[in-house]
């Protein structure tokens, strides 16, 4: 009789097992509910724009009525000095001034023979101007006998602000020199120039241009003038002749279309090269993000990339079919403009049958996250592992 009990034990943890793992093995690869519901409505998915409250403060400080040179202004396209620049000066007859200046905090110019001179927002023909205006007031020189020369040796890096459809806007510093670099190792080497304090420059320091951007709309606030930049032919690689020098203290407002520009979303001069995406794949096959060789590398992904070519990185795609086949991914991102999170969730087969198509395939953006599912076999599997581990000692301590 005991032995018929032991048996009759047996069956029913045996059972029990077995109902146990079908109950688990039935359990949702992905969660069954998210956040915003709408936002992935039958998996077709359209990142939207929203308009921060900064953004339309920016955008009262650009009224339209003083917007000057709808075209461009070529005087923005020189070199314009600003403070902590370094100008050579030569004094036809007054060699024994002649040297290095450098336009001090205050952006002003220090003439030992003069009172300061303001040197920002001037370019090297209306600097030589105002100097020899200046030598002419102090009756050193006669109108038509003065002559000198100014020549920039060392353009300073300069603190701009960039609003509007950037994937960071504010506060810039752009065209930064080498802190090591000592003053008295300058050149005296007149037309210096730098491609470091362009508007391109100020833009990716910013982190580029979102998809959003509005090129045909993009204005450089200086004092109380404002420019319009356009700037439709940078996103081929050609027109930068024109693209102007910034000065300390300008303003760049780049405005937003309203709508998601899939031509824009491809590197270029003016967005981003590259972009960081959180991935996380800690689930079978791969136990760790180390071992499934989700790094530093394969989380720095191209800008345009989209959420199968971040599965693909993450190694949730491949292995074995029947383990792979139905694996799901997440996509965790933001409407441009916002902070607030969205959740979209794909399987990867969806993915691999709608590859071209940007609502089931959406691009990833910066700093968006991705995370892996793993599927409903693996799910068994890994569940009747679990059984097996905890049910084991019980099912050999009653064969004793």
């Amino acid at each position: 009789m005991k032995g018929s009990n032991r048996t009759f034990d047996e069956i029913d943890l045996i059972t029990f097992v077995l109902f146990l793992m079908l109950m688990l093995s039935g359990c949702a690869t992905t969660p069954s509910k998210l956040d915003n519901q709408s936002q992935d409505h039958e998996k077709k998915f359209t990142r939207g724009v929203e308009t921060s409250e900064e953004y339309k403060q920016v955008l009262l400080s650009f009224p339209e009525s003083r917007v000057n040179d709808i075209q461009f202004n070529r005087r923005m396209a020189s070199t314009i000095f600003t403070k902590g620049d370094v100008l050579r000066i030569q004094f036809q007859g007054m060699d024994q001034y002649d040297g290095l200046y450098k336009v001090n905090a205050d952006g002003n110019l220090e003439l030992p023979f003069s009172k300061e001179i303001n040197a920002t927002g001037h370019s090297r023909s209306s600097l030589t101007q105002l100097i020899e205006n200046e030598l002419v007031r102090l009756k050193w020189f006669y109108q038509d006998t003065v002559q000198i020369d100014v020549s920039l040796v060392r353009m300073a890096s300069v603190d701009v602000a960039v609003f509007g459809a950037v994937f960071n806007p504010g506060r810039v510093s752009i065209n930064n020199q080498p802190s090591q670099k000592p003053e008295d190792a300058i050149q005296q080497l007149s037309g210096a120039h730098s491609s470091g304090r362009d508007i391109v420059s100020a833009l990716l320091a910013a982190g580029g241009l979102r998809p959003d951007a509005d090129l045909s709309q993009v204005y450089v606030k200086r004092e109380n003038q404002i420019t319009h930049i356009p700037l439709e032919r940078l996103l081929s690689g050609i027109g930068f002749k024109s693209t102007p020098t910034l000065i300390d203290g300008d303003v760049v407002l780049v405005k937003t279309s309203g709508f998601e520009n899939v031509q824009l979303i491809k590197p270029s001069q003016i967005t981003p090269p590259g972009m960081r995406v959180f991935m996380s794949n800690l689930t079978a096959p791969a136990l760790g993000n180390a071992q499934s060789s989700v790094g530093a590398d394969s989380t720095r992904m191209p800008y345009g990339s989209s959420l199968l070519d971040s599965a693909i990185s993450s190694n949730c795609v491949g292995g074995t079919h029947q383990v792979g086949a139905s694996r799901s991914i997440i996509l965790v991102t933001r409407n441009h403009g916002s902070k607030e999170q969205l959740v979209i969730s794909r399987t990867i087969n969806q993915l691999l049958e709608n590859s071209s198509d940007p609502s089931v395939n959406p691009f990833v953006m910066p700093n968006d996250g991705v995370a892996c599912y793993d599927s409903r076999f693996t799910n068994f599997r890994d569940m009747a592992r679990g059984v097996v581990d905890i049910f084991s000692p019980l099912l050999l301590g009653g064969l004793r």
